[in-house]
Order: C-alpha cells, then structure tokens, then sequence
C-alpha cells in the first residue's frame, strides 16, 4: 500500500460545522496554545493522539510550528526533532508539495506506519513515538508557501478507521481556515528585519550577532542562508547559533521557536 491522495474539494462538507471544537480553535489563534487547542479541538471528532504543523518556505527548508501528544509530549517533541533534522526529505509530502510544480489547492494525505519508505524514518518517527498512522492536510498559505497539518493515531488505538478518517477530513477545511489565520499572526513567513527586532525585544541576553543569528532561525533560514545575509562563515553562525541556545537555556531550533512565541 501507498500513501493516499484526496483531493479536498472531493470531499462532501456538509458535515456539522463542530461549533465547539470550531470557537475554541479559534480562541487559540495567534497563542501559543494553539496547537495543543488543535488536537483537543480534532479529539472532538476522531480519536487523534497526536499533531503537527509545519510550515515549508523551500523543499530543503521546513520550519517546525509546534507539535503536540495525548500519549506524552516527549514522544511528540522527539518525532518533530528527527524529522525537521534528518528525514523530512523522505516524507511522501514533500512530493505532494514541490514535484511536478506541487499542489496547486488543498489536499489530503493519508498514510500508515507501514508505507513509510525506509527503516530508518519509521523507527525515529512513527515507531519510537508510537504513531499508527497519520493523515495530513497539505495547503498553501495566502503568499504561496506550502504547510502540513498533520493528525496521528497511536499504536495503542491502532489505526484510525475508514469512518473515523472521513469525519476528520470533514472538520479540516475549518482547520484550514483556522490555521491560516493562526499562521499569519505567528509570522512564520516573518522578514528578516522584524524578527530581528522581536528577537532583541524579548531576549535582550543576547548579543547583537547571536540576536542575528536566532532572527535567522525564526525566519525560516539555514545556516547557510543566514551566513550569507550577515557576510559571516556558516560555521560562525553555527557557532553563533549555539550560544544563543545555551544562554537561553534551550537546545534547539524547535525549542527556540515555542520560547518565541510563547514569550
């Protein structure tokens, strides 16, 4: 079996609109609650242990924006690390977002722990995090730029069935809407500049390179793409990059990205 591909406007919408799980959605855009909102609100309609949202300016560049877990935040935080670091390249997503020009609406993907293509990924990702199975809405934002949501089932439940699939497709398209909004207002498409500037205003411990180099990493930039905004060597940025981490107590970009938001 393979990954499934449904196409949105396949789908028949006149599902009840979940005005509860909607409203409260809704009062999470732009917080940093949101994500943790977004599986509350989806447990509302399917029986979802975990999600993620992820944002993707280049085919090599994902930027995580959050991630959250009935079954334990670690096995969340541990799957978003391993894919945003090594295997995001080997997700069938990607495929749906830049080949052959990339999707040119919102579609949905579906796929079980089984189709993962190598080893490797569906150990670090599915496997350690105990994830059965995911279904994912692929879309673009307002200026283009392709995003998953993602919903998955834990091995304890097993795979989400055929019936419970079709009710979470149903209540996507307000997922959708909802996390374009909430995509806005976080800026995950933020310039440069007003990173910079939110960067210095909420971690004034930093110096004025490490300010640079953490703006860079909310911007969505690699290592080599900072390096080559600020005329430094990407091993400087790395450097730079490092410090910043640990004078503010965290080890990574994931990290940085909920102390951000969250402050």
């Amino acid at each position: 079996m393979t990954m499934q591909l449904i196409r949105s406007d396949a789908m028949d919408h006149g599902a009840p609109a979940h005005s509860d799980a909607v409203c409260a959605l809704i009062g999470a855009i732009g917080r940093d609650g949101f994500i943790g909102q977004l599986l509350a609100s989806s447990q509302t309609v399917a029986p979802i242990d975990f999600v993620s949202m992820f944002l993707y300016p280049s085919k090599e560049r994902p930027v995580f924006l959050g991630t959250a877990s009935g079954l334990g935040q670690r096995f969340a935080n541990t799957a978003a690390d391993h894919y945003q670091s090594h295997y995001y390249r080997e997700d069938p997503n990607i495929g749906v977002m830049f080949d052959g020009g990339g999707c040119d609406g919102t579609v949905f993907t579906y796929l079980t722990r089984d189709d993962i293509p190598t080893a490797s990924y569906r150990t670090w990702c599915y496997d350690r995090a105990q994830i059965a199975d995911r279904l994912s809405l692929v879309s673009r934002t307002e200026q283009g730029m392709p995003f998953s949501v993602s919903f998955y089932s834990g091995r304890p439940r097993g795979v989400l069935p055929e019936t419970n699939r079709r009710a979470l497709m149903g209540f996507l398209p307000y997922v959708r809407a909802l996390s374009l909004r909430h995509l806005d207002l976080w800026s995950g498409t933020m310039d440069l500049a007003t990173a910079r500037t939110r960067i210095a205003q909420r971690f004034p411990a930093l110096s004025p390179r490490e300010t640079d180099v953490a703006a860079g990493v909310v911007a969505g930039l690699t290592a080599q793409e900072t390096a080559e905004w600020l005329g430094i060597a990407a091993t400087s940025v790395i450097t730079h990059r490092k410090r910043a981490y640990e004078r503010l107590g965290i080890a990574n970009q994931r990290e940085l990205i909920q102390v951000f938001y969250a402050s």
